[in-house]
C-alpha cells in the first residue's frame, strides 16, 4: 500500500506532529502517528521512512519546518518541500475531502484537537488554517501527506484525478 508522511513543527516551535496518510478502498486514511520533542523528529520521520512499505517521501512546508530541513536531509529521507499554493491546496483538499467523507482521519488526540479548532483565514489570495486557537500542526502534518500522497497516486496512474 502506498503511503506518504507529513511533517510540520507547531508555531511555537514547542511540539511537532507527523503524519501518515494511506488509501483504504476508495477512501483515504490520514492519521498523526507521532506528536511530541521537535528534537526527535527527524529520527521519527527516519524510523517511518524505513518502515513504512511504499512509502513516497516526507511532504513538508519548508518555512513552518525550516528547523528541522537539514537534519531531515541529513537522515536520508525523501524529501518533498511543499510551495506556498501547495500548502494552500493540502490544507483546502482535506477540508473538502473530509466534508465529502474521501478521507477519515485517525483518532489521536492531538490532530481531533486541531481539527475540532481548525478555522479557515485568508492568507493573501490562499487558504489556511488559523493557528491562534490550538496546535494546527496535527492537522497540517496530515494534509500534507494526503497532498503528497494524492500527487503520487496522480503521477503513478493517469486515470486518478486529483481535486
Amino acid at each position: 500500500m502506498i503511503s506518504a508522511i507529513g511533517v510540520e513543527l507547531s508555531a511555537s516551535t514547542d511540539a511537532a506532529a507527523v503524519a501518515v496518510a494511506a488509501r483504504d478502498g476508495q477512501r483515504w486514511l490520514a492519521d498523526l502517528m507521532w506528536y511530541g520533542d521537535p528534537d526527535d523528529v527527524v529520527a521519527e520521520c527516519s524510523r517511518l521512512s524505513a518502515a513504512l512499505e511504499d512509502n513516497c517521501g516526507v511532504f513538508c512546508d519548508p518555512q513552518a519546518s525550516a528547523g528541522v530541513l537539514d537534519g531531515l536531509r541529513g537522515a536520508g529521507v525523501w524529501l518533498h518541500l511543499m510551495e506556498a499554493t501547495d500548502v494552500s491546496a493540502s490544507q483546502f483538499q482535506l477540508v473538502t475531502d473530509v466534508r465529502h467523507r474521501r478521507v477519515k482521519l485517525g483518532g489521536h488526540p492531538a490532530l481531533m484537537a486541531s481539527a475540532r479548532a481548525a478555522l479557515p483565514r485568508p492568507v493573501t489570495a490562499r487558504f489556511g488554517f488559523q493557528r491562534k486557537q490550538a496546535d494546527m500542526s496535527p492537522l497540517n502534518s496530515a494534509a500534507h501527506a494526503l497532498w503528497g500522497l494524492r500527487r503520487n497516486e496522480a503521477a503513478a496512474d493517469p486515470g486518478v484525478y486529483v481535486i
